[in-house]
């Protein structure tokens, strides 16, 4: 919230202030809008934030430093959160209310006067600035991007017991009359109404046809559940009764491990059987963050790059004894073979008897990226991230990624051009801003559906399998020859890489790392324009793959990327 402060701006937030303090005379919470000292005292030293480079917080010698108000002055900044508190966060949020009002620690105190203020708050004024109590959590999830609203946290912790404990701490709070017979904001009839003191559906609109699996608050019966064909840890493979399968993860920022890529396997053939088309979909952003990099530089720790031997049981046992609190690792298999089987399912996706569709919303990086240009089609929301960002951890894309760009280029009447376009983009890392610049970078084609409504992804998606569908879709060969830039294409490339490390823009190792990328997506040592296969070139991935795989300095780059979620550049 400070932070956002210093983005708007002080002098905006003091405007603010002073209109709540002139217009808002009859709020009980009016005390609160006065200005406080220490916001203007910044005021008064100009110190507005960003737009001056010192506000609440400012940078000195790289770090962040915090304004302090009993000083006056900044200090260094400590994002310690104390242990009692960081566990009860960590636990299921039914129990915050109770958990934080009795752990003594100002922090932990602080949360509850945030939790208790904001929820006495909200209920005072719903009935003046909203329909019922949805309007105004979804206002907080959507506009604050918060994960559970003031009241899903409130039902969460029980209505009447958490009101009971704010009471006690605040005996003179206004209150509305109508809280004292809710027993729950949401239930499976709806919201709370207190206009009506009663639950309101959700609008039965046309337009809300559209919004398949809409998503509903904490305590609301949820939409469109689908028949479950079959569900993992991992990923969740469902129905809806009209011949369209959907592959969705549940996986952490829904990324690629050995168990999403089995299951993705059987779905394909299952759907291949079943069903008239596929749609990979999450319900929920990210479409996919990309491979599960715990188990690769795990692999590589326990000497499974290329094989596994009679020691490997033994190495897991002895990583899992000391490492208790990571995943389990118990059916790891050898990186290479993981390799070979993503890039057999990846390829099976685009090959696939029945259409493949991806809905995509948010980040698709690396594995994601890849996933998503493996089928036969896109709908494509408009604030979708897409590339081929490897690089960042010391290695190069393995899925097809660098297979598919070098089969896109060889489209383009310029080939060297083209080629040297999507090699800056893997060599830098670079992630489209937008699904239309996806299209400009080549990871989306012209023939790709971009809609702006999130909700209506999966709608748009099924509507494209069914008309894939009715023009009596048939995969390409899988053995249709490209040509590539070959040696000539290559050197071009890398006499512009060359230079780069001479300037010393680049490290050695980011030099060995793009040297690799250039041979496959040129096509290794053959002349220019010479025809391959996929094959070829997926063969090429594996092998630079495991090859950067095996460096220190990559699997440094992987382990600083899981512990400092940055890159490093080494």
């Amino acid at each position: 919230t400070f932070r956002t402060a210093d983005l708007v701006g002080l002098d905006i937030l003091k405007h603010v202030f002073d209109q709540f303090d002139q217009v808002l005379s009859d709020d009980p919470w009016h005390a609160y809008f006065k200005t406080p000292q220490w916001l203007e005292h910044l005021f008064k030293q100009h110190a507005l934030g960003e737009k001056t480079k010192a506000g609440i917080y400012k940078k000195k010698d790289g770090e962040i430093w915090v304004y302090q108000s009993e000083s006056q002055n900044y200090n260094k900044a400590n994002y310690e959160i104390e242990a009692s508190v960081k566990s009860i966060l960590k636990t299921d949020t039914s129990g915050w209310v109770t958990a934080l009002r009795s752990n003594q620690h100002p922090q932990s105190q602080f949360l509850y006067s945030v939790i208790k203020d904001t929820c006495l708050y909200g209920a005072y004024h719903l009935q003046t600035i909203a329909h019922s109590t949805r309007d105004i959590d979804w206002a907080l999830h959507w506009g604050f991007g918060w994960e559970v609203g003031i009241f899903e946290l409130w039902q969460a912790n029980g209505v009447q017991a958490s009101l009971a404990l704010f009471l006690q701490d605040d005996a003179d709070v206004s209150i509305p009359n109508w809280i004292n017979g809710v027993t729950d904001f949401y239930t499976d009839k709806g919201a709370y109404s207190p206009a009506e003191d009663d639950y309101t559906p959700y609008s039965k609109h046309v337009v809300y046809d559209r919004q398949l699996h809409r998503p509903t608050l904490m305590g609301e019966s949820k939409h469109g559940q689908g028949v479950t064909i079959f569900e993992n840890d991992s990923v969740k493979f469902f129905h809806e009764n009209d011949g369209i399968a959907i592959f969705s993860l549940k996986t952490k920022l829904h990324t690629l491990n050995l168990e999403v890529i089995d299951s993705l396997k059987q779905a394909i053939e299952i759907s291949e059987q079943d069903f008239r088309a596929m749609i990979l979909w999450q319900d929920s952003t990210p479409f996919c963050a990309g491979a599960n990099l715990y188990e690769i530089v795990a692999g590589a720790k326990l000497g499974m790059i290329d094989h596994q031997n009679l020691f490997t049981s033994f190495k897991k046992k002895a990583w899992q004894l000391l490492k208790p609190n990571l995943p389990n690792i118990d059916n790891l298999k050898p990186i290479n073979e993981v390799i070979e089987l993503l890039q057999r399912v990846l390829m099976s996706l685009k090959y696939s008897k029945i259409p493949t569709i991806a809905a995509v919303e948010g980040l698709a990086l690396g594995g994601g990226c890849e996933l998503l240009m493996h089928c036969n089609r896109r709908v494509t929301h408009t604030e979708s991230y897409i590339g081929l960002v490897e690089m960042g951890v010391g290695l190069l894309p393995a899925g097809g990624g660098c297979k598919e760009m070098a089969r896109r280029a060889a489209k383009h009447k310029d080939l060297f051009t083209t080629l040297a376009q999507y090699f800056e983009q893997i060599g830098l890392a670079k992630v489209s801003e937008s699904a239309k610049l996806a299209i400009e970078m080549g990871y989306l084609d012209d023939n790709d559906v971009i809609i702006s409504q999130r909700l209506e992804l999966l709608h748009v998606a099924k509507q494209q399998a069914k008309l894939m569908i009715n023009e009596h879709y048939r995969p390409e060969d899988v053995d249709q020859a490209f040509r590539v830039g070959g040696a000539s294409a290559k050197a071009n490339i890398l006499a512009q890489l060359t230079n780069m490390r001479i300037g010393e823009f680049i490290s050695q190792h980011d030099e060995l790392i793009a040297q690799k990328i250039a041979d496959v997506l040129c096509g290794g040592e053959v002349d220019a324009n010479t025809e391959v296969n996929s094959q070829y070139l997926l063969d090429l991935e594996k092998t630079h793959f495991i090859e950067l795989l095996k460096q220190d300095k990559t699997q440094e780059r992987i382990e600083h990327m899981l512990i400092k979620h940055k890159p490093l550049r080494n």
